[in-house]
């Protein structure tokens, strides 16, 4: 194969070799452009507008702990309804699904929760706590949506201080 390749270049005038060299140069130029700077560059600025957007989330919600960190906690009484009728409602409410709500005991119960936007969440976090209710426990995972994210919690009566 390299010896039929090479008796064709041979036979080329010296001209025709330049040219032919020319084109073979502009040809791996345009084809190390478009095949790789140009993908690299569009891919960089994916990361970066990824990047950038997480940020802003990030500092959604690190702005929303604080506002919530800041309430006043709820006295100890708490409100006659049952915990469980109290989440499920304020969640009704609030536009929002619960995916799973199963009580562990009169004043605890567990809920997950497969989408939310974060403001959302803790809103409803915050109505919740005005009627004594509190988080114990909470995991928050990106969801499958954009912008929002899939909570597991465990509810508890009580200020709990």
């Amino acid at each position: 194969m390299m010896e039929r390749m090479q008796a064709l270049w041979t036979e080329r005038s010296s001209r025709e070799q330049v040219m032919l060299g020319v084109m073979f140069a502009l040809l791996a130029g345009v084809l190390l452009w478009f095949g790789v700077a140009v993908p690299l560059d569009r891919a960089q600025r994916s990361a970066r507008d990824n990047l950038v957007e997480a940020t802003e989330r990030n500092a959604a919600v690190r702005t929303a702990v604080q506002q919530l960190k800041a309430l006043p906690r709820a006295a100890a009484g708490g409100p006659a309804a049952p915990l469980d009728q109290l989440v499920g409602q304020g969640a009704g409410e609030a536009g929002l699904t619960l995916e799973r709500a199963q009580a562990q005991g009169p004043d605890r119960m567990e809920i997950a929760i497969a989408a939310i936007r974060p403001v959302a969440l803790f809103s409803w976090i915050a109505v919740l706590e005005a009627q004594g209710v509190r988080v114990e426990t909470m995991s928050a995972r990106p969801a499958p949506t954009a912008g929002s994210l899939s909570v597991q919690a465990v509810l508890v009566r009580g200020s709990g201080q």
